[in-house]
């Protein structure tokens, strides 16, 4: 018995194993079955993945993936920030091998359409996964080991800012280089005529001494380009006296005055780092941009599209045919030694650039000079628009030479006085007045509690009961303050909405379009009436709202031709061609009974205007802001003198200037 029993228990222990031995080889062929083998498909995604991130990863080579990453970071660095996507267009398998389609598509900056075209990569089966056959090839079929990518940036003519007529405002223009030739000047010659020369031409002798001194020994070193004009005003005997002094002829892109409309067309600069980095890859080094002014809100159409060319080159190059490598010679990654010589670069991909566009301006140029001239002597931030009301064409915006270059006549901020008195009475002929409406004129006027005044030495006999015309004519404060209960400040704010005061219009520079607040109240509201309070205009706000009235309807500034300002009026009811007559009546009697007589010595038609003096700041007595604004046939003038007089003492004579430059134009 003992033995059948043993015999048994061997049979059911051998029964055990076979059953566990049959279970582990069916969980093999189960787990096998549960991880099919890769079809290439997710290699080829994985693939194109990298080359658009140009980082591998964990991608299997059939070199070290370090290599691979050497030569792909290579490629991406060498053409900034420029680089393609990538996608799998299809895998065809063949056996253990596999043939990968790439799409890719590079989007250049400042080109329309991508780059685009499909590479193809080649893997083989490796077990369960592939191992990808390496080649720069796969990245661009023209690639070679060893080559990099090359971005070259060519620009276009740029085009230029013209006048009215179509002449372009900046072009070629005679300068004269002066400076010292240091042939056959000892150093401490050269460095005592470069100091007597810096200072006759008012430079820094010590910067110009040390240029000197940096340059060879028989060097030319230019000291500064003058205008032809400038050249002619340096005294010749002091100029000759300084030893080595030569001076060359030579043209430059100028416009005809240094400060020639200065605010209003810029400038241009070779891009700066920081112009670069702002643009996104649009700016590149050594492009020309435009800086304040036309030249940079143009800039753009002024460039045009610059070409580029994307190329292939060698990092090192072939070795010549006399020279052999040897272990100690530097190569490259390609193993080609580094001081080979360069081959012809390899054209991938070319767009040629386009010249830009001009701009043409509503500018005179003559007109533009004048303004400029009148304003030379003014000793504080000043102003002169000049338009044409008929078409709202803006002939001339000139800034005085303590505007410091701000555009004052666009970008100014101020009260304007009683020049605002054209819109107040527009308010008061809406109310049912006309201008032979009465009105009192009275020395003082206390409205909720603040006593107004006429301006200094005002005329006794315009006092008393009065007519609206009148009180325009000699500028009567208390009558049009005594309105104020009248005329509410929303009516008010209509009214000058209607000579296109806070309209909404892109001129192509940025400019102030005026603001009259509708919620005045009590003292705030009277100050309103006489262009006091918290309403604010620009001078090329006053210039439209001249031009308004002399056309009898709105008028919408414009400065670039053929540029869609996209304006829209303030809000109230539009002017009327009878309002508009009876403000010329108002605004002729300015001239023949007021301040701004002196407009009447003008020949042809009759002169029409406003004067306006603004009061602001702290000082006792107050500075006053001066204004004139007026008019003669189809020209309408405003200016601004941010501390002056009266405004027909200070403004009248320069707008008399102005009318008569502009006659016939």
């Amino acid at each position: 018995m003992g033995s059948v029993k043993a015999h048994t228990n061997v049979r059911e222990s051998m029964i055990r194993r076979a059953t566990t031995l049959l279970l582990t080889f069916g969980l093999v062929l189960a787990g096998t079955a549960c991880s099919p083998q890769d079809n290439g498909t997710s290699t080829a995604e994985d693939l194109a993945k990298a080359l658009g991130s140009h980082t591998v990863g964990e991608l299997s080579f059939d070199k070290p993936a370090a290599d691979v990453q050497k030569e792909l970071t290579g490629l991406s660095e060498s053409i900034g920030a420029v680089w393609p996507t990538v996608s799998v267009a299809g895998v065809a398998i063949t056996d253990d091998t596999a043939r990968v389609s790439l799409d890719y598509s590079w989007a250049i900056p400042n080109v329309a359409k991508p780059w685009t075209y499909t590479t193809g990569a080649d893997m083989k089966r490796n077990g369960n996964d592939w191992t990808i056959a390496w080649t720069p090839e796969m990245v661009e079929p023209k690639l070679a080991a060893g080559d990099r990518f090359k971005l070259t940036t060519t620009h276009g003519v740029r085009a230029g800012i013209l006048a009215a007529d179509g002449e372009e405002i900046v072009k070629e223009r005679p300068v004269k280089i002066v400076g010292i030739n240091k042939d056959g000047l000892s150093d401490a010659e050269a460095e005592t005529s470069a100091k007597a020369l810096a200072a006759l031409i008012d430079i820094d002798p010590e910067a110009y001494a040390a240029k000197v001194k940096a340059y060879g020994p028989v060097a030319f070193v230019d000291a500064i380009t003058l205008r032809a004009e400038a050249f002619a005003a340096l005294d010749p005997a002091k100029l000759d006296a300084v030893k080595g002094v030569l001076v060359t002829s030579a043209t430059q892109p100028l416009a005809p005055s240094r400060t020639f409309a200065q605010a209003l067309l810029g400038s241009v600069h070779e891009a700066t780092a920081e112009d670069i980095e702002k643009s996104k890859g649009k700016v590149v080094a050594g492009q020309v941009v435009g800086s304040g002014g036309l030249q940079a809100s143009f800039d753009a159409q002024l460039a045009g599209t610059p070409g580029v060319t994307i190329s292939a080159v060698a990092a090192t190059t072939a070795t010549p045919a006399t020279s052999t490598p040897t272990a100690s010679t530097a190569t490259n990654d390609a193993g080609i030694p580094a001081d080979a010589a360069s081959p012809p670069a390899k054209t991938l991909f070319s767009v040629d650039p386009t010249d830009g566009k001009d701009v043409k301006t509503t500018l005179l140029t003559g007109l533009q000079s004048a303004a400029e001239d009148a304003l030379a002597e003014v000793k504080t931030p000043s102003s002169i628009v000049v338009m044409r009301p008929s078409t709202g064409a803006i002939l001339a915006s000139a800034n005085g030479p303590d505007s410091a270059g701000y555009n004052t006549a666009f970008l100014g901020q101020y009260a304007p006085g009683s020049t605002f008195k054209i819109a107040t009475s527009l308010g008061l002929l809406r109310q049912g007045m006309t201008p032979s409406s009465t009105v009192n004129c009275t020395p003082q006027f206390t409205a909720d509690g603040k006593k107004f005044f006429n301006a200094p030495g005002y005329a006794p006999e315009a006092t008393g009961e009065i007519s609206l015309t009148t009180a325009v004519a000699h500028s009567c404060n208390t009558a049009f303050v005594s309105q104020f209960e009248n005329l509410s400040q929303e009516k008010l704010a209509d009214a000058a909405g209607a000579l296109g005061i806070g309209m909404e219009n892109d001129l192509g520079l940025a400019a102030f379009t005026g603001s009259v607040p509708r919620d005045s109240a009590g003292t705030e509201h009277a100050a309103s009436m006489i262009g006091q309070g918290k309403v604010q205009v620009s001078p090329l706000n006053m210039a439209t709202m001249m031009s308004t009235v002399v056309k009898g309807s709105a008028v919408v500034p414009r400065l670039v031709d053929g540029y869609d300002g996209k304006a829209k009026a303030a809000e109230g009811a539009a002017l009327t061609a009878k309002e508009a007559a009876d403000l010329r009546t108002l605004m002729r009697a300015v001239v023949t009974e007021g301040y701004l007589n002196i407009l009447g010595e003008l020949p042809g038609p009759g002169a029409i205007g406003k004067t306006g003096t603004a009061e602001y700041g702290n000082d006792v007595p107050p500075r006053t802001h001066s204004w004139v604004i007026a008019a003669q046939g189809d020209i309408a003038v405003a200016v601004f003198v941010e501390d002056g007089d009266l405004g027909a003492v200070t403004g009248g004579p320069l707008a008399k200037t102005i009318l008569a430059a502009a006659a016939g134009k």
